[in-house]
């Protein structure tokens, strides 16, 4: 007897999707839209424990451009997990799995990145926990999918 896989997101995932989604537009709105506000890059900063000068607002300025384009990537995982859970409503699977487990991976990746080189433990858990378990929620029944094309 075939046991019926079905190819939608069960709860969890669309609970934990737009979640890591919302990190992410926030993560971009923070680093590349508000850096220059003292009240966004002075907490961010102190985070970083890599002083480039005594001065807050001279790191701030320095890093301004290193935190546009990180905050860009951010927004670019957004795209990329909105498209890819667009795709799955069209009813393909295969690309659409395979775009929010490039989104999973890329945030996890980053998450444990950012715990390992700074003290933001509370971002970096937020950015990889929940992208973490929905890797691992999606990459099985992505090969599954994968196997029935």
């Amino acid at each position: 007897m075939k046991m019926k896989i079905s190819h939608e997101l069960d709860t969890l995932s669309k609970i934990l999707l737009p979640f890591i989604l919302f990190v992410h537009i926030m993560f971009f709105i923070l680093e590349a839209v508000l850096w220059n506000w003292p009240e966004v890059h002075t907490p961010l900063i102190a985070l970083l424990n890599n002083p480039v000068s005594s001065e807050t607002w001279v790191q701030a300025l320095t890093l301004k451009n290193l935190f546009i384009n990180q905050g860009f990537y951010n927004f670019f995982l957004v795209v990329t997990g909105v498209w890819g859970y667009f795709l799955i409503l069209r009813r393909q699977y295969v690309a659409g799995y395979a775009l929010l487990i490039v989104l999973c991976f890329s945030a996890a990746g980053a998450g444990i990145t950012l715990a390992l080189s700074t003290k933001a433990y509370l971002l970096a858990f937020f950015q990889a926990v929940p992208a973490a378990v929905l890797f691992f929620r999606l990459f099985p029944k992505f090969i599954l999918i994968q196997g029935k094309r």
